[in-house]
């Protein structure tokens, strides 16, 4: 277990993570967005924005680049206030940042197989290429995953929001959704997941998670007394970019269909545990250094307060 004695030696403990991390620039901003600033409205000034990247010593012109590209994805849309400029998360941007919340801080697995509504997206002939591989990447982060070329597969998921996915892409009439509830054994079940879903992979992404921030929640609980708050924003958001990489892979299959060592019940409960340490001191931060458009940074949502509860 690591042994801290000052703020200095957590502050290098951050230091060592970024660099083994090395995030891009536009990804982690991403995270910064959905961490931090969407809570607040998910509205920041340009210059508040290039202020917080400096912890991950990210300079002014990669963030301007950043930003760019991802209002040029239709992320983020800017716009000006005297000399000064704004960015605003998009509708579809919301959209996508909303329903990435929802899985990321009320992670739950705990419905079974059977009491699960199983979906079905079959794609008709008339969907080509282009479309399919669109849909897929949509339905992906709704925890959709492909059977074949012409069927896609997924569990409990919200079937409106996957009826308001095809209505975007202009599929609404070349795709036909159903909903089933399973009549197989659970092996049968387990089978079939392994087939449509990479499990090993997500389960990798999982155990890399938890080898980079095990040691680091060690040390904070040995010595959270010791944390600053630039050093706790720059530790919960390196911690929630990984652990969002490794989530938004995982499909969200029921309980008793994943196997006893699956390491994504170990990595929730370290995100967790590291979020419940880090959550005050980093909002500290950004209150000190992030300004609403009008003034004074608007609080919290609600849905901030109840994080990983």
């Amino acid at each position: 277990m690591t042994v801290v004695q000052s703020p200095g030696t957590l502050s290098a403990l951050a230091r060592d993570t970024l660099v083994e991390l090395k995030p891009r620039a536009k990804s982690l901003i991403v995270t910064v967005y959905g961490d931090a600033i969407l809570p607040h409205g998910g509205t920041a000034w340009l210059s508040d924005l290039i202020r917080l990247m400096e912890v991950f010593d990210i300079g002014e012109r990669v963030v301007r680049t950043a930003v760019f590209r991802l209002a040029q994805d239709d992320i983020l849309t800017a716009r000006h206030i005297g000399r000064r400029s704004v960015y605003s998360l998009t509708e579809s941007g919301r959209q996508d940042f909303d329903a990435a919340q929802r899985r990321i801080y009320a992670p739950t697995r705990s419905r079974k197989a059977a009491d699960a509504p199983w979906q079905i997206a079959l794609l008709t002939s008339a969907v080509n290429s282009t479309e399919r591989d669109g849909l897929r990447k949509a339905l992906g982060w709704t925890g959709y995953g492909s059977l074949g070329p012409q069927v896609l597969l997924g569990i409990g998921g919200d079937l409106d929001g996957v009826k308001q996915e095809l209505a975007n892409l202009g599929l609404e009439d070349r795709v036909a959704l159903f909903e089933a509830a399973p009549g197989s054994a659970i092996e049968t079940l387990r089978t079939l997941c392994r087939e449509t879903w990479d499990l090993e992979e997500t389960d990798n992404a999982y155990r890399a998670f938890i080898n980079s921030f095990d040691p680091v929640l060690n040390a904070l609980e040995e010595n959270h007394g010791l944390l600053t708050p630039e050093t706790a924003f720059e530790l919960r958001i390196l911690m929630i970019h990984v652990y969002r990489r490794a989530l938004l892979r995982d499909p969200g299959l029921p309980a008793d269909i994943m196997p006893e060592t699956w390491s994504g019940r170990r990595a929730t409960d370290l995100a967790a545990r590291m979020y419940d340490i880090l959550k005050e001191p980093a909002q500290s931060y950004l209150e000190k250094t992030v300004s609403g458009v009008d003034g004074s940074l608007a609080p919290p949502s609600d849905a901030y307060s109840s994080r990983f509860k």
